[in-house]
């Protein structure tokens, strides 16, 4: 369960970063707590992750405990519209699940490369639909090793953030979904995915996209605007097809990444007078 110097990139969808001196993949609320606890004993940070999408880490060694929650798994029916899915659960297999027993929501979050737990955590949306729009209560592990329940608008939850780790870490969240028919929301669920898969890259590595859209606008079509498709340091390149996306070629530095994010955040702000904020969360 708990590992000494891991290399963090065979954990992340970016496949970049450097090693951590602690790594831990609980496989219990008990074990979570452990962790917690320990960590707490030896003065060390806590990184959770789940799929290990939306974040950067870097190249050098860092003096922490990442926790990766993907071997906490379950999906409990509560009520007929209600579920509890543990953090571990990607959105893709949920969607599918939930989409066979006709309760529709999960859907729309269909081809977003993340699990329940930092999809609450970052507030995961996709075609007008947010985890906030569906989330009743977060179940977590205090900073103390405490077990909390809060509700939705405890956890603050906005575009892309949220005030979950001021908390602690997410080990189940509970839903409240919508009845329809499997088969329109299976049709809604395939349009969603050829749409995401003709506008996206796909089947490469990449920590999905890279900064926030300012005032309603694209921050891949301003990256875009700016002739930034294509550009590339090391090897790390802005994608052709999105660009708000960056891909790893194969030896990607976290130091390219930070570079290219500096690129396009300046041409962007030189053309417009918009300052791109990051949606990944970049360990530093």
């Amino acid at each position: 369960m708990l590992f000494e110097k891991v290399l963090i990139k065979n954990h992340t969808t970016f496949k970049i970063g450097g090693y951590v001196k602690y790594f831990a993949q609980p496989e219990s609320i008990e074990d979570i707590i452990y962790i917690v606890k320990l960590a707490k004993d030896k003065d060390l940070k806590i990184i959770p992750i789940t799929n290990g999408s939306d974040i950067i880490f870097p190249d050098y060694e860092i003096n922490a405990i990442v926790i990766k929650l993907d071997k906490m798994k379950g999906i409990d029916i509560i009520d007929e519209d209600v579920v509890e899915i543990m953090a571990g659960e990607g959105l893709a297999k949920i969607a599918i699940y939930l989409e066979n027993l006709g309760l529709s929501g999960f859907e729309y979050l269909y081809g977003i490369p993340g699990k329940i737990g930092g999809s609450v955590c970052k507030n995961a949306g996709a075609y007008g639909i947010e985890i906030k729009d569906l989330l009743l209560k977060a179940f977590v592990v205090s900073w103390d090793g405490e077990l909390l329940e809060l509700k939705n608008e405890e956890l603050n939850l906005r575009y892309r953030e949220s005030d979950l780790l001021k908390y602690g870490i997410l080990y189940k969240a509970q839903f409240k979904l919508k009845k329809d028919n499997p088969d329109i929301i299976r049709k809604r669920r395939l349009e969603f995915s050829e749409r995401r898969k003709r506008t996206q890259p796909y089947g490469v590595q990449t920590a999905g996209c890279m900064f926030k859209n300012p005032n309603n606008m694209s921050a891949g079509k301003l990256i875009e605007s700016v002739g930034l498709k294509g550009y590339r340091v090391g090897d790390v390149i802005i994608s052709e097809k999105h660009a708000n996306f960056f891909i790893n070629l194969g030896d990607g530095k976290a130091e390219d990444v930070l570079k290219l994010m500096e690129i396009a955040r300046k041409r962007v702000y030189e053309e417009y007078g918009i300052m791109l904020e990051e949606e990944v969360v970049v360990i530093r």
